[in-house]
This record gives C-alpha cells, sequence and structure tokens, in this order.
C-alpha cells in the first residue's frame, strides 16, 4: 500500500459555495470508478500507478485560437495558463498522459523539457540524467533511445521512492503528436539543439504548435528567428541579461519570460516591462520562491493577492506557468464573472477548513504535546512548540515526530455526514501515520501518509469513512503513530457534506 500515490487536490480556504475546479483521482484498472469521485472516501490506499490515453475532454480551444491568443499584445489580451511539465498531478511528469491532462484540464501551453540521447534523439526529460524521474541510471546524452524507453517513470516528481507506473520517457514527436491541434508546447532546455526540432517540428507539421525559449545573445537569437518567419520565440530574462528587453533589431521574442528573485531587480521594473509589452507577453513563473520574488501558487490558493492576482495587476504579467493549473483556469474564471473579482479562494459548498497553524492556545500538554519546545519552522506561533513550517508559500505543519499530538477545534455549519481530509506533502514511503479522534471519543483508523513524491507537491488525502458531526463547535486531535517513521507536512484539514 506504501507504494502507491494520490493525484492532488484543490486548495481552498474559506466556506462558501461550488465554484471551484476539484481534480480528480485517476484510478488504476482494479479500483473503483467511483474513486474517481474526490468526495469519496479514499484513504491512503487510493492510487494513480498509471493513467489511461483514453476519453481525453475535447480540448476547449483549437489551435489557431491558442496560437491567435499567444500572439495578442494587447493591453487586455486574456491570461494563458502554461502547465509546468504537464499535469504532473496526475500523471508523470513529461509523460504523454501529464501532457494530455494538462490540455483536458484547461492549459493553453504545455512546458516540456528536452534532452538528446546518445543516438542523437530528441526525447522528453528535465534532468540531464533519468535518475530522478525514472528506474534507471545515467546521463541522457550516455544513453541511446532504446536504453531510455527501457525505462519506467516514476509517479508524480519522481524521486527514488515514488512508485513506478508503466509509463515509457517519451519522444518528443510523441509529444507533439499529442497535443496536434489541441494546445501549444513550450520547448525548454532544447536550445542547444534547436535546428534538430525545428526540422522536426516542420516535419511534423506542427511547427505552429511550438515555443521556442532561451537567454542566448540577442544576436544568436535573431539568427536563428531569422531562419522562418514562422518561428514564435520567448526570451528568458534574468538579472544577467535584463539589459536585452527591447534590443531585438529584427522580429522581436513573442513573449519575454521574467525571472526575478527581488521586486527590486530590473528586468521587473514598471519601465522594462512596459518596453517588453510593446509587442510581446509578459511571461512570469509561480512554482517556488525565487522565480517570481514571494509570488507563488501556495501563496496564491490562501490568497491571490499574493500571488497570481500581484503578477496580473501589479506586474503585467498575461501569461503564468504553474503546477497548480486547475486552481488557477478556477481563479480566472473567478475574475471574469460579472466583470469583477469573485470569491476566492472557493471550497465545496459547506465545506469548512482548519490550518494546522491555527491548532489550540491551551498550551504545551494540554493543546498539543510536541517532542521539543521549539518552533523548527517559526512562521507562524514561533514562541510555541508545535512546529510551523514556509512550505514554497504554504504554512504547514512540520518536523512531525511520533508520539506527538495536536488539538483544534471546527465550527461545522451544519448536522450531517463529512468526509474528512488532510492536505500533506512528503516525498517518502513510507511517510508517516496517524489518527484522528473528535471530540474524544470516536477514533479513526490507523492512516498511512501517502507519498506526494515531493515535499512542495500536496495532496488532500481523504480519511476512510465519514462522521456524523451536529452543528457546532467541535473538538479534534491528531495523534502521531510513535512506532511509525514520520516525514511529511501538513497544510489544513477538510471537512466536507458527503450526500
Amino acid at each position: 500500500m506504501r507504494t502507491k500515490w494520490m493525484t492532488w487536490a484543490v486548495a481552498m480556504v474559506a466556506t462558501s459555495a461550488t465554484l471551484g475546479v476539484v481534480p480528480q483521482l485517476v484510478a488504476t484498472a482494479t479500483e473503483s470508478s467511483a474513486a474517481t469521485d474526490s468526495s469519496a472516501a479514499t484513504g491512503s490506499a487510493e492510487t494513480a500507478t498509471a493513467t489511461t490515453t483514453a476519453g481525453h475532454d475535447k480540448p476547449r480551444q483549437t489551435i489557431e485560437q491558442v496560437r491567435r491568443q499567444y500572439l495578442d499584445h494587447s493591453p487586455n489580451a486574456p491570461v494563458m495558463v502554461v502547465a509546468h511539465r504537464g499535469y504532473w498531478r496526475g500523471a508523470p511528469e513529461n509523460s504523454i498522459d501529464a501532457i494530455r491532462l494538462a490540455v483536458d484540464k484547461g492549459a493553453q501551453v504545455v512546458e516540456i523539457d528536452v534532452q538528446r540521447t546518445a543516438d542523437g534523439q530528441l526525447v522528453l526529460m528535465h534532468d540531464t540524467s533519468v535518475n530522478r524521474t525514472t528506474n534507471g541510471t545515467g546521463e541522457v546524452a550516455n544513453l541511446t533511445l532504446a536504453q531510455v524507453r527501457a525505462l519506467k517513470l516514476r509517479a508524480g516528481l519522481g524521486g527514488a521512492q515514488a512508485p513506478l507506473t508503466e509509463e515509457q520517457v517519451p519522444t518528443l514527436a510523441e509529444a507533439l503528436n499529442a497535443v496536434k491541434g489541441r494546445a501549444m508546447v513550450n520547448l525548454d532546455k532544447g536550445w542547444a539543439f534547436r535546428d534538430q526540432e525545428y526540422d522536426l517540428l516542420v516535419s511534423t507539421g506542427t511547427l505552429d504548435h511550438a515555443i521556442f525559449k532561451g537567454s542566448a545573445p540577442v544576436a544568436e537569437v535573431e539568427q536563428f528567428l531569422a531562419k522562418d518567419p514562422r518561428i514564435l520565440y520567448s526570451h528568458v530574462v534574468d538579472d544577467g541579461n535584463a539589459a536585452s528587453i527591447g534590443t531585438f533589431t529584427g522580429r522581436p521574442p513573442a513573449s519575454y519570460e521574467l525571472i526575478f528573485d527581488r521586486l527590486t531587480d530590473p528586468q521587473i521594473q514598471p519601465a522594462a516591462v512596459a518596453k517588453a509589452r510593446k509587442n510581446a507577453r509578459i511571461w512570469v513563473n509561480t512554482m517556488w520562491y525565487g522565480l517570481a520574488a514571494g509570488y507563488t501558487d501556495e501563496a496564491s490558493l490562501v490568497d491571490a493577492d499574493r500571488g497570481w492576482a500581484a503578477v496580473v495587476d501589479r506586474h503585467g504579467a498575461d501569461m503564468i506557468q504553474t503546477d497548480n493549473q486547475e486552481q488557477l483556469v478556477d481563479w480566472l474564471s473567478t475574475r471574469d464573472r460579472h466583470g469583477k473579482p469573485g470569491q476566492w479562494p472557493t471550497l465545496p459548498e459547506g465545506a469548512v477548513r482548519v490550518q494546522a497553524e491555527d491548532y489550540s492556545t491551551e498550551g504545551k500538554d494540554v493543546g498539543y504535546h510536541d517532542l521539543e519546545d521549539d518552533n523548527k519552522g517559526g512562521l507562524a506561533r514561533k514562541y510555541e512548540g508545535v512546529d510551523i513550517c514556509d512550505q514554497a508559500g504554504a504554512a504547514v505543519m512540520c518536523w512531525i515526530r511520533g508520539g506527538e499530538w495536536v488539538r483544534y477545534t471546527v465550527e461545522v455549519p451544519r448536522s450531517g455526514r463529512y468526509q474528512v481530509g488532510a492536505r500533506v506533502s512528503t516525498p517518502y514511503s513510507p511517510a508517516g501515520r496517524f489518527t484522528l479522534t473528535f471530540d474524544g471519543k470516536d477514533t479513526t483508523a490507523p492512516v498511512d501518509v501517502v507519498t506526494t513524491t515531493s515535499h512542495d507537491a500536496f495532496t488532500l488525502q481523504q480519511i476512510p469513512g465519514t462522521r456524523y458531526l451536529t452543528r457546532g463547535t467541535h473538538e479534534f486531535v491528531i495523534t502521531m503513530d510513535p512506532t511509525a517513521y514520520q516525514n511529511f507536512n501538513i497544510d489544513y484539514f477538510q471537512l466536507t457534506p458527503t450526500p
């Protein structure tokens, strides 16, 4: 059971009407189709070791529409969603299914990473080695295509303890076939073999689907762009080449990808952004700290003004690359309702959430029991004993150890049965085990924490069964199994009414 994994769930904060997009779990062939309902009792055994390529939704836009949108540099151009390494929450990163799922779930552009094998074939792989994302070892450049294709991809973001799937490392040609007519792809890591990429795009009739990218000197880029007026290019700008904005003498980039770790960086100053926006889109990445200062996906899920809203409204971004594309699509839709921002974050109707940092104020050994008195994370309530860390913008309970327990209260809005879940993250398997006790008497069976393949990758893990709770104030205690290995984070607990 501990070799299995779950897909991620939506990250919202307040009780409200159902406005959000709730991601679905992708079940294995041996599991009931009911498992795809994220409100079902999934528990730690709910898994997705492989996905199916059949039954994908009709694309929301044609490639012609997406391309026109990308080339629309007007002030009111809609924000485009870029899926980072595909939808890796439902399939291995850079896999064919991750690409297809990303398009199904609303991405106009899918970012993929390209490497070249020893026999000169282009394949999808973020790292220069296959170590993290497959069951093999070695540098891609030292392996033949046959050797790479013999490997199996690991789930999600990979890692030594991520379960293996049945999926193979795809070739770039296969990836292009997966998006053909449906979306654009952003070719990362491949500038060194851009001419080979170009030849493949032309031969497969997908040159209009691709966005080349790089941060090479302007003269080098212009030489490549002169090769074919149909080539689309995004110029990556950081501190080192900030002065390159607006210096293209021929055809300019179709977008500028701005990387900034501080708001004092020259490339994110209003004058620089305005210069870039004259004839290009502004692309900003919000996956983690350092790509767009403190603006992250996780911060956006708590308060859009701390992330997506700020990069759009303050810094002029009209392309956002994200690891949380469903929630970004949902947030963009709330902005469009009635011409003004809608409520965000959203929750399923009647659901209530308790943040991990909002534990009891009754003090040590009454409100909580922690094995150490110091707060190792120090993010919130730093003078108390529960460890609260900043995980890419999310405030999480961290440094969890066996034998610890923490008490919470929750205000239940109406009487009924509730599905209880905990939003967790961990690259490990096994990762931890806990129980929840409600009102001092109703204790769940031990819950084994599922691997999410990264501390930065969260999933709302549902607790098996449901609990009947009356309207009003209730108490629950999470207790960490003293005999189990513990190394995971908790972002929040969520109680969702069941039918």
